[in-house]
């Protein structure tokens, strides 16, 4: 099983990279029309848990996998519908560097960027407990279809999509991000307080956590990265967050469960509630770090070409 899901990931996983950047490069103005698009993918996930949890009934069954893989199917034939998109720096020859996307640390040099993708890291380590941590939490609260109600998320994921290009517009990037910190140490905060209430809250505001830094991430490379290099700042992007920031944040926190865990009972307060303060942590350093547009930049590199 476990070596399945490796050669899923490995094929599957960079798809979201390349459809990111085949998207907004169709776009004029990605800041204001990428999150309508992007809502869409939102909407599937919130019909897909519907469908898990009172439609098949399936959510401790192996059918939720076997229709996943017949959606994975379908979408396979859909992508042929996708629009033709030559890249920007297309060459007959690659070198190794180029091939396996090394070239796209050049990005580091640039402080922001530096932050930027460090920040990235550290910000999806954490986030990645509440997707196998939050449910069992839910059970013990007597919850059985907890994949409907973690849809929950993505019902606010929804509302903060149609609003992100006002928000966009109206605020820095930096302030952007910050309050994604800040809503992901509020979740972590109500949902260590332990109560129904609390907790469904807390998923409640999954969708702030992830809108607003994930797909604001997304935009920020861009409109900030040099066209020639965006396809392989996304990869990166996808890289850093969904390869090791998910899997150090597995690692982590699953160490961090047995930690909190005596007796076969896990102290949900001390868990998320540590994860809480390691947010806490990580809005103070970007604050310290991150200069933004107005600073530290020559005259033309607040938005790349």
């Amino acid at each position: 099983m476990l070596a399945f899901l490796g050669l899923q990931s490995l094929f599957y996983t960079p798809i979201y990279s390349v459809l990111s950047a085949l998207v907004l490069a169709q776009l004029g103005d990605p800041s204001r029309e990428f999150a309508r698009i992007r809502v869409w993918g939102t909407v599937g996930w919130m019909l897909a848990g519907v469908v898990v949890s009172f439609v098949l009934r399936a959510d401790a069954s192996p059918l939720s996998g076997y229709v996943a893989a017949a959606s994975l199917a379908a979408l396979a034939v859909a992508m042929r519908g996708l629009p033709e998109s030559r890249p920007p720096d297309e060459k007959v020859r690659r070198t190794w560097r180029e091939v396996f996307g090394i070239d796209a640390l050049v990005l580091l040099r640039h402080h922001d960027h530096r932050v930027f993708f460090i920040v990235t890291l550290l910000y999806t380590m954490p986030l990645a407990a509440f997707y196998p941590y939050a449910p069992l939490q839910l059970r013990e609260l007597g919850v059985p279809q907890t994949t409907a109600l973690l849809a929950l998320g993505q019902v606010s994921e929804v509302v903060s999509l149609i609003w992100l290009g006002a928000v966009i517009a109206r605020f820095r990037v930096k302030w952007i991000f910050l309050a994604a910190i800040g809503f992901a140490a509020l979740r972590y905060g109500l949902m260590a307080e332990g109560g129904l209430a609390a907790v469904v809250v807390g998923v409640a505001l999954h969708g702030l956590v992830y809108t607003l830094f994930f797909v604001t991430a997304q935009i920020y490379l861009a409109e900030r990265i040099v066209t020639v290099m965006r396809a392989r700042a996304q990869a990166l992007f996808f890289l850093i967050s969904s390869g090791f920031g998910y899997l150090l944040g597995y690692l982590a926190s699953g160490w961090w469960k047995a930690a909190c865990t005596a007796d076969g009972h896990t102290d949900w307060r001390w868990f998320w509630g540590g994860l809480g303060c390691f947010y806490l942590a990580l809005g103070l350093y970007f604050v310290a770090s991150y200069q933004g547009v107005f600073h530290g930049l020559r005259q033309g590199e607040a938005r790349a070409p």
